[in-house]
């Protein structure tokens, strides 16, 4: 009886070890595919691995055209982790005090979000357009799906203020640069901050990873995403559960514009509506129809800038 009820013991351990060593195997191979960034920029990669800087829309060609006349510089912090991190600065109008930190989507950097920049330089607005951590020329080995991110923009709206104490700043992003701003906009930021921008962002990580998993795996969220997030959380320093913009933008107090394509199947239109329905400060959406991800100013600029700039003249 003894020996037999050994043999089990003994089964029933292993059968644990055998299950959580699968656990933290999928565990790090999740994080190598979805955060961690190689020495050559590569990512493992629910994006596309390394950028090439290039879209082919009609915005690009004439970013490409028109970021020659324009007067740019580069600009440098250092992350509250100690990485360096880079930013392209368009200068606008000599006299104006508006700037806008427009922030880049996941797997890519600043060229990404570049031609979305153009109407608001064109308008007078300075803009800078940071690499966001483990892209382009900033320093990271992880990407923080926001969360990391959301710290890294409050410096910059930081070094903008040091740059000019009259600034009025608007916080805008793209996807995973939408999360992150959206992000940010709970945090303690000076009143030079204005109104936050946020096109085609996330609800939360866990919820981006949970869609993904399924679509590309066909696997449940449980358990491995939490698998995921303990490896998170030892490899990169954070847990991913934490990077929800529904929960950070209920503790803003900051105007928001949602806008999302009504044809995003990658970061879902639903996550739009829900993101605008639960916050309960100044608002407005607006859904392009028939845009994808990302795509919103390309389907519809003119109705898009409409709206934008409309929305911040009430704040600025």
């Amino acid at each position: 009886m003894l020996k037999k009820k050994k043999f089990w013991l003994i089964i029933a351990a292993v059968v644990v070890l055998l299950f959580v060593g699968g656990l933290g195997f999928a565990g790090n191979y999740l994080v190598d595919y979805a955060l961690a960034v190689d020495d050559q920029g590569r990512i493992g990669s629910m994006g596309d691995g390394v950028y090439t800087g290039k879209q082919d829309t009609q915005a690009q060609q004439e970013y490409d055209a028109w970021v020659k006349t324009v007067e740019t510089k580069e600009l440098h912090i250092q992350s509250d982790d100690g990485l360096k991190l880079w930013a392209k600065y368009y200068h606008g109008a000599k006299d104006s005090h508006r700037y806008v930190l427009a922030v880049h989507g996941y797997t890519v950097d600043n060229r990404d979000i570049a031609p979305a920049i153009v109407p608001f330089v064109k308008a007078g607005y300075h803009v800078i357009t940071p690499d966001q951590r483990g892209r382009g020329q900033s320093e990271g080995t992880y990407l923080g799906m926001g969360w990391l991110e959301k710290d890294d923009v409050v410096n910059w709206v930081e070094k903008i203020v040091h740059m000019d104490k009259q600034a009025e700043i608007v916080l805008y992003g793209e996807s995973m640069g939408a999360a992150t701003v959206m992000m940010a906009s709970g945090e303690k930021l000076p009143a030079n901050v204005k109104a936050v921008v946020e096109d085609c962002g996330y609800t939360s990580a866990s919820a981006m990873f949970k869609n993904q998993l399924k679509e590309r795996f066909g696997l449940p969220d449980i358990p491995f995403l939490p698998a995921a997030a303990v490896v998170s959380q030892l490899r990169a320093g954070y847990n991913f559960y934490d990077a929800s913009a529904i929960d950070q933008i209920a503790k803003s107090n900051l105007p928001i514009l949602f806008i999302h394509g009504g044809a995003d199947d990658y970061v879902p239109t639903s996550m739009g509506r829900e993101l605008y329905k639960s916050y309960h400060g100044e608002k407005e959406l607006l859904i392009v129809a028939k845009a994808g991800h990302g795509q919103s100013a390309d389907v519809d600029p003119e109705t898009y800038y409409h709206t934008v700039f409309q929305f911040l003249a009430k704040y600025l």
